[in-house]
């Protein structure tokens, strides 16, 4: 079983109340700090008790067993994710304790890192989905308006098949989509923004034109 720590950081901070419980004995107190200190390194349980100065995995059960009680600790099950123990630097609240995994209403794995009922690829997903849609909206209302030109390096025309679409940043979506979740999310290729030939006039764009598209003279 692996342990792992809620949040990484390449120094160890261990808060005062935990080194100062009274109501901890010292060798819990002791483990906690080993489990905060080692954790990145992806220690295994049985690598703990020589560090404890006990003999063996079983005997150090007791002790984790006083942090789990007090909330610094957690070795409850979580969807689709094997057994592990998960540190806190302050104690999970009462409900935590109390109440089971929750799974992502989206992927089914764990949600408890991140929002309730959402995990952090999924949560970051669905941004990513809304910013789509927000692009493309606007796209289409810069377009409909009458906005013909597109500017980069040169002058496009709306159309111009080296911009991008709608249709081609929604096919990168689909394509990257089967691997959000090893890639840490998706990635929307924002759409250009679109002018009108006055809008470019009052900008003085002085851009030459594509000779891909041919975009009409300003």
């Amino acid at each position: 079983m692996r342990v792992y720590r809620d949040l990484s950081s390449p120094l160890v901070v261990i808060h005062q109340d935990v080194v100062l419980n009274t109501g901890l004995s010292v060798t819990s107190r002791l483990l906690y700090v080993v489990l905060q200190a080692r954790v990145d390194d992806g220690i295994a349980m049985q690598d703990v008790a020589p560090l404890l100065g006990l003999e063996d995995w079983q005997q150090v059960q007791p002790f984790l067993d006083e942090l789990v009680d007090t909330g610094y600790v957690e070795t409850r099950p979580h969807h689709g994710r094997p057994p592990i123990i998960l540190v806190y630097r302050s104690p999970l609240s009462q409900e935590r304790r109390t109440h089971g995994c929750v799974p992502c209403e989206r992927c089914g794995e764990c949600s408890c890192e991140h929002t309730k009922g959402l995990c952090r690829i999924c949560d970051q997903i669905g941004r990513v989905e809304d910013q789509a849609r927000q692009d493309i909206d606007r796209w289409k209302r810069q377009r409909d308006a009458g906005a013909t030109y597109a500017t980069a390096t040169r002058l496009h025309r709306w159309d111009c098949p080296s911009l991008n679409s709608p249709e081609k940043s929604m096919a990168q979506l689909e394509i990257s989509r089967p691997y959000a979740r090893k890639a840490g999310g998706l990635y929307w290729s924002r759409l250009p923004d679109l002018y009108t030939a006055q809008e470019l006039r009052l900008k003085n764009c002085r851009k030459r034109r594509c000779a891909m598209c041919g975009p009409d003279p300003l």
